[in-house]
């Protein structure tokens, strides 16, 4: 007992003086952000003098540091901001402030106009309030010019506006840029979150049912499979936007591409009113911030109107676009705990016209409309503790959203000639319906998407020594499923007479389900003057629910994700300051398939047995009988499309003149397309030449006629891991100074794209050659080893001109945006398949020597012209752009916009013709009134 009583009293005796010097150590913490928006910076630096204490915001924009009582001064620097200095007193008690340094090259009274590279942890464009509010746009697809490559295009509202990150888009042959659906994985795999809710069409199904041409008015409105359309999102509520084109945060999945991450406004705002119109559209939007109980609680509620033509000479092709939103947000301050509930409702509603004037066209009916109606809910809820370190957060992230989608197609249908119409539901012999005469053809393609998001996040730090250390994880949960009635239409009123497909009801379509989880830490090491700054991550993503036939049921996809900034100490040059960082990172990311790659409508195959037309009774003799088959167009085999990313940068700022150079390599094998598949198919082949029309009384019987047994190659398309997207290039933006003698900044910005599109799997393609009276790709479907694409490259610089005069209210804007020049190649292909499927036993057979002298083997070999390799360049192409924007008084800013006002467009030779091009102004004007 006298042994166990004395260890105790030595032990006080040895702790007492460190307890002593612990009491007289002070915490000094506080939290660095951006004063105009309000974004944490992390990874700032933050030094304590005298002492020299040293420490960097972790991933919360978060420092804390323990100091005896004294007076002591922080110095806060962080690249493309001023240096930030503050003065305090550590007296008794623990201190914590709120720093917000301010941009370098900002002064007070100006905004910025344009995107700002972030000098954080991976690549970004932020662009706030007031850019937005000086570019003028109609919707988020015109923030788009403000990014590295960018450049200013008319709105184009007839079709869907798919976004396209760090590459050169897809080309033509004559490089101009075209729709293909083959690799619309780009943009499918951009996520847009929207106040911590993604932005879901996975569920989207709104399409014709069959496949249209490029002339047809659903062919460039077809969102299914493409992401979002961001004509659907206005910009006048948005507070700022981040752009992630580098490797995004384990916290962000189900992509490939990259990530938008918006966040409106919710704070306290004047009553703002904006109009605008342009030769394309007009636009109104009505939108106030109400505060509550000192602005802790903040109401926000708006309401926005947009009418756009694609030509204003043309009113029966429009879109139009109604959005109202209302969010809630209300904040309770307590010694220990922050805590934050935020609550959201949103209305957007997009309707889609276009109708073919009958005075122009033979077809005196020709109508389109596309209904797009989504209400979305979101709640937030973030509790941040005060105190303590191992847990600073826990957030719960809970959305839905809800869609009334409604294609309608309404035409006159003539066919050329007596058409078959197969109506058969089921797989066997039945008889078509013939399509005699002109039609009114009426179909309705009907979705009711619903997405359910629910997030769960914690985060906290394990302070090490003078090593900042955060960590984050957390885990997710979607549910996308649609309830429609899907297709609904007369089979025997089809919109074609070509028509094969087959009405389907979507809510019959199971759901998909995603399930991720995500750990990340992000440390922060001084190493002398240097701060390395490290972001390491695991994501992890599968489906459930899944039926077992599929690869994917059961299987869980890791995503490793690393990014590493080199921050330097600032180098003296004469008087001025130079601060520079390298940065580097790699990841990969994965994108799960939607609900039509997993699910697609089942494939019909109507084969014509007998086509008897009674031309003296039409009606009551005529006979046409069709084999159906039903294939599964599902591929169990279907992979997610994953995508390997990496860049390096380079970073510089010296007194508010900042550099930023990024070179990205990305490289995607299995993106999503939809591959042909043949198969072997036998039907009967009647003889309607034995049919004697005057001894008919009825259409002719079947069993009186002979037959010939036929087995032909067909086929349907189904979903695949066939696209290869390989991207490179190099960013820069270099922001100057404002000059005061003229009160003009400079801001330069470009990229140069090179873009790989092919395919990444063989291909099966058929001949047009015919061996007698048979067609070769009845026979055979060859195989082929070749890389079916383009390589594009282009090279753009975009030079601003940012004037500000505060005490006049004014900012002017000359952008000249130079287009260098575009070019494109076809990759070379081999003609030889490696192997060619034949009808008669349904295999596939290597392709050999002895083949290429068959009499009908041989015509699978392609040959091509070597003038189809030959790049084709498009020169230099210089645009000049002016916006201005003027205050007047307190309560009203006057705007104006004219794009193209000069141009510079030399002519030059494709494929020995002169192209002369030209290009035509556009302009428009807006009010803001803000009360």
């Amino acid at each position: 007992m006298i042994f166990s009583t004395r260890i105790p009293i030595s032990i006080m005796a040895f702790l007492a003086p460190l307890c002593a010097l612990c009491t007289a150590n002070l915490r000094l913490s506080g939290t660095v952000a951006d004063p105009a928006d309000g974004e944490v910076l992390v990874g700032a630096s933050v030094l304590v003098v005298p002492g020299n204490y040293a420490t960097a915001t972790d991933i919360d924009g978060h420092f804390s540091i323990r100091l005896p009582a004294g007076n002591y001064t922080i110095n806060v620097t962080y690249l493309g901001y001023k240096q930030l200095k503050r003065k305090i007193t550590l007296k008794s008690s623990d201190v914590s402030l709120s720093l917000t340094p301010q941009r370098s090259g900002i002064n007070l009274g100006e905004v910025t106009v344009t995107a700002t590279e972030s000098a954080g942890i991976t690549s970004s464009s932020r662009i706030g309030r007031d850019a937005m509010a000086h570019l003028q746009p109609t919707s988020f697809t015109d923030l788009l010019e403000l990014l590295p490559g960018g450049m200013a295009k008319d709105p184009d509202m007839s079709g869907v506006n798919a976004i396209a990150l760090r590459e050169t888009g897809v080309k033509g042959a004559t490089g101009t840029d075209v729709t293909n659906p083959d690799y619309a994985v780009t943009s499918l795999g951009t996520l847009f979150m929207v106040d911590g809710a993604p932005v879901n069409g996975d569920a989207n199904l709104q399409t014709v049912g069959t496949t249209s041409d490029s002339s047809s008015p659903d062919y460039r409105r077809n969102v299914t499979n493409r992401g979002v359309d961001m004509r659907t999102i206005s910009t006048d509520n948005i507070e700022s936007v981040e752009i992630v084109r580098g490797i995004p945060s384990a916290e962000y999945g189900n992509l490939t591409s990259g990530l938008v991450n918006i966040k409106r406004i919710r704070r306290s705002t004047p009553l703002h009113a904006r109009f605008k119109a342009d030769e394309y559209s007009k636009l109104f939007y009505l939108g106030k911030g109400f505060g509550i109980r000192g602005h802790e609680h903040v109401i926000n509620a708006d309401l926005g109107w947009l009418d756009s033509k694609s030509d204003p000479r043309n009113s029966l092709e429009n879109y139009k676009r109604l959005t109202a939103t209302a969010r809630l947000s209300m904040r309770w301050l307590r010694p220990a705990t922050v805590t934050t509930v935020s609550f959201g409702g949103d209305f957007t509603g997009s309707f889609d016209n276009a109708k073919s004037d009958p005075d122009l066209s033979y077809r005196k009916i020709d109508e389109y409309r596309s209904d797009y109606r989504r209400t979305a809910l979101t709640s937030e809820l973030s509790i941040k503790f005060t105190k303590g370190s191992l847990l600073k957060g826990l957030l719960l992230n809970a959305s839905a959203s809800y869609q009334d989608d409604r294609l309608t197609r309404r035409k006159q249908v003539a066919p050329q000639r007596a058409s078959v119409a197969p109506t058969s539901m089921a797989e066997g012999v039945t008889d078509g319906h013939y399509l005699l005469g002109e039609y009114i053809a009426d179909y309705l393609s009907e979705g009711k998407p619903v997405n359910i998001f629910v997030k769960a996040r914690a985060n906290g730090s394990l302070p090490l020594g003078k090593i900042s250390n955060g960590w984050k994880l957390g885990a997710e949960y979607t549910f996308s499923k649609n309830y429609g009635r899907g297709q609904v239409y007369d089979l025997t009123r089809p919109l074609s007479a070509a028509w094969t497909s087959r009405p389907r009801a979507y809510r019959d379509i199971p759901a998909l389900q995603v399930i991720s989880s995500f750990i990340e830490e992000q440390a922060t090491l001084p190493i002398g003057s240097n701060s390395v700054e490290i972001q390491a991550g695991l994501r992890t993503i599968g489906l459930t629910g899944l039926d077992r036939r599929y690869y994917l049921s059961g299987k869980v996809y890791l995503d490793p994700r690393a990014n590493i900034v080199w921050n330097f100490p600032q180098v003296r040059i004469g008087d001025k300051g130079l601060r520079f960082l390298l940065a580097g990172g790699w990841g990969l990311t994965t994108k799960m398939p939607t609900v039509d790659y997993l699910f697609p409508q089942a494939a019909y195959n109507d084969f014509v047995q007998l086509n008897y037309y009674d031309v003296a009774n039409p009606c009551e003799h005529s006979r046409v009988n069709l084999r159906t088959y039903i294939d599964d167009a599902a591929n169990y085999s279907l992979r997610p499309a994953r995508n390997h990313k990496r860049e390096m940068r380079f970073g510089a700022d010296m007194e508010g003149n900042r550099l930023s150079v990024t070179y990205f390599r990305e490289k995607m094998n299995g993106g999503f397309r939809y591959s042909s598949h043949y198969a072997p198919y036998s039907y009967r082949k009647y003889d309607a030449s034995a049919i004697d029309p005057s001894t008919l009384t009825a259409p002719p019987a079947l069993e009186s006629l002979p037959y010939t047994d036929v087995t032909v190659l067909d086929g349907f398309r189904r979903a695949s891991n066939g696209t290869r997207i390989d991207k490179e290039g190099i960013e820069f933006q270099l922001t100057t100074m404002r000059i005061p003698a003229v009160a003009t900044a400079l801001t330069v910005t470009g990229a140069w794209f090179r873009s790989t599109y092919s395919n990444s799997q063989m291909l099966y393609s058929t001949v047009s050659d015919v061996v007698g009276q048979t067609p070769v790709s009845d026979m055979y479907v060859g195989l082929y080893d070749y890389r079916d694409g383009r390589v594009n490259e282009q090279f753009n610089t975009n030079f601003m001109l940012d004037t500000q005069i505060p005490r006049l209210g004014l900012i002017f804007t000359t952008s000249i945006q130079c287009m260098w020049w575009t070019k494109s190649t076809r990759l070379r292909q081999n003609g030889t398949p490696v192997g060619y499927l034949s009808a008669t036993d349904g295999e596939l057979h290597p392709y050999t020597y002895e083949d290429a002298a068959d009499a009908t083997l041989q015509f699978l070999v392609k040959r091509y012209n070597d003038d189809t390799y030959k790049t084709f360049r498009i020169p230099r192409a210089i645009y000049v752009n002016l916006k201005a924007t003027k205050s007047i008084g307190r309560y009203l800013d006057i705007s104006l916009f004219v794009n193209r006002l000069f141009d510079h467009l030399p002519p030059y030779y494709s494929n020995g013709i002169l192209v002369r091009r030209s290009s035509d102004p556009y302009f428009g004007m807006e009010l803001n009134f803000k009360i």
